[in-house]
């Protein structure tokens, strides 16, 4: 049975790394995480999946569905760490996977088998990491909405932090404490109201979003927190957004945060930890990223302070390590417009549609043919269903693959069923074995978890 569209997913997971300003190095967890890897986007030979997206045409009924598939490379993800001491960040500790990225189990399996912990932002996520058998010492709770429920499963999990990020979160969880007679170890997300050159959607450092509080209230309360029974006090925590190029964003961003735990060390409170967020951007089209630069700028701002620090790099660690493979269609020209329509769509990645995101695409086998220019597009009955536009391809044919790069952060993890169309399974590369990590629903399945009234 024909396979439409798969995912082979080369390791999708955002990461957090617990580092020390003046620590000295641990290196064996991270020389651990980084051995033996590759990285996809630059030194893949894109044939290679030409036989694993065929491969997968043979495959029964779980997930005959789907020739967009996802497919992780674990070795751009884990080889993050030492860019990092590149740039002299000393790291001590452990790292740990924040489920924005990434939720699918078996990566999370292999990041927690590697020393990897968690940042999550919903009961459901702390389920899926104690699932994975992360440990909840590594496990950090963010997040704006977290729920009664959420919050006992924190506590009775005891879960290594609590972000907690305004008045009405701090009292529901000290009523929560007292209630279960148990101490909830939180921090404070300030919001230090800076404006960071990105897309408006990613972008939660300045007051007008719903993320933190300000300086001033977030320092009250902290000061109100630390006199309570059942809470353990254990720092501050910031992010900015997302997709930031500029380090004088960054510093700003740290130096604020540093001033604002310095102020309260003075009145003699324990503040033990800065959560600094993430957000380091990358660049779609080359897929560079400016480790080195990221690592000297927190040295810079930390070097002369005994801080634990957290860093959660986010996207930066596993947006080059996915690609979407998708089957074309169909060639379609029009008189201004020649169009490549792929099983793939918004319903498998949306980053293009949500945030006019454009990456990279190439066939997985190079024609000779003359190059044009086509609108990459899919099934979905939307006009904003589509991957790139106006890009140069060499003429390709109905029934070949493409590969679109970089997409191994927000891609499965926001995929969806619009149109009725189940999302892409999910396959992971790794030490040159080819794993399946999620077969792919199928609409009678679907269909089957759904209840029909007697009306």
């Amino acid at each position: 049975m024909e396979l439409k569209k798969l995912n082979l997913i080369i390791c999708s997971i955002f990461l957090v790394l617990s580092v020390n300003a003046n620590a000295d190095t641990d290196k064996e967890c991270f020389e651990k995480i980084s051995r033996g890897i590759f990285k996809f986007n630059q030194s893949f030979d894109n044939a290679l999946l030409e036989p694993i997206a065929k491969a997968y045409n043979k495959l029964p009924e779980p997930i005959r569905k789907g020739t967009g598939n996802f497919t992780s490379n674990i070795g751009t993800l884990l080889s993050i760490p030492n860019h990092l001491l590149q740039g002299e960040v000393r790291l001590a500790g452990h790292a740990t996977g924040s489920f924005l990225v990434n939720s699918t189990i078996g990566i999370l399996s292999l990041l927690s088998s590697l020393g990897a912990g968690a940042d999550i932002v919903s009961g459901g996520e702390l389920k899926r990491a104690l699932h994975a058998n992360i440990h909840p010492s590594k496990i950090v709770f963010s997040g704006v909405g977290k729920t009664t429920e959420e919050i006992k499963l924190a506590i009775n999990n005891n879960i290594k932090q609590i972000n907690a990020e305004s008045y009405p979160e701090i009292e529901n969880i000290i009523n929560i404490a007292k209630s279960l007679k148990k101490v909830a170890p939180v921090a404070i997300r300030v919001n230090p109201n800076i404006k960071v050159k990105t897309h408006e959607k990613i972008a939660t450092g300045s007051n007008d979003t719903k993320f933190g509080l300000p300086v001033d209230e977030a320092v009250k309360l902290y000061k109100k927190i630390s006199t309570e029974k059942y809470i353990d006090t254990m720092g501050i925590a910031i992010h900015i957004g997302s997709q930031i190029f500029d380090m004088k964003e960054f510093k700003l961003a740290y130096e604020n945060i540093l001033s604002t735990a310095n102020v309260l060390r003075e009145e003699g409170l324990s503040v033990p930890n800065l959560d600094l967020g993430g957000g380091l951007g990358v660049n779609y089209q080359n897929a560079s990223i400016n480790f080195k630069e990221y690592g000297s700028t927190i040295k810079e701002v930390f070097k002369n302070y005994d801080y634990n620090l957290s860093i959660e790099p986010g996207r930066s660690l596993v947006a080059n390590s996915g690609i979407l493979i998708t089957k074309i269609i169909y060639l379609k020209k029009t008189e201004s417009k020649n169009f490549l329509i792929v099983d793939g769509a918004m319903n498998d990645f949306i980053r293009p549609t949500l945030y006019n995101a454009s990456h990279n695409i190439e066939p997985l086998l190079i024609s000779n043919e003359k190059i044009q220019k086509y609108d990459i597009v899919g099934p979905i009955c939307e006009t904003g269903d589509y991957f790139i536009k106006d890009f140069e391809l060499n003429l390709p044919k109905e029934g070949q693959f493409l590969a679109i790069f970089s997409t191994g952060a927000y891609g499965s993890v926001m995929s969806s069923s619009y149109n009725s169309r189940p999302p892409a399974g999910e396959v992971l590369v790794y030490k040159g074995k080819v794993h399946q990590l999620k077969k792919q629903e199928t609409i009678d399945y679907q269909i089957q978890k759904e209840i029909l009234p007697s009306f």
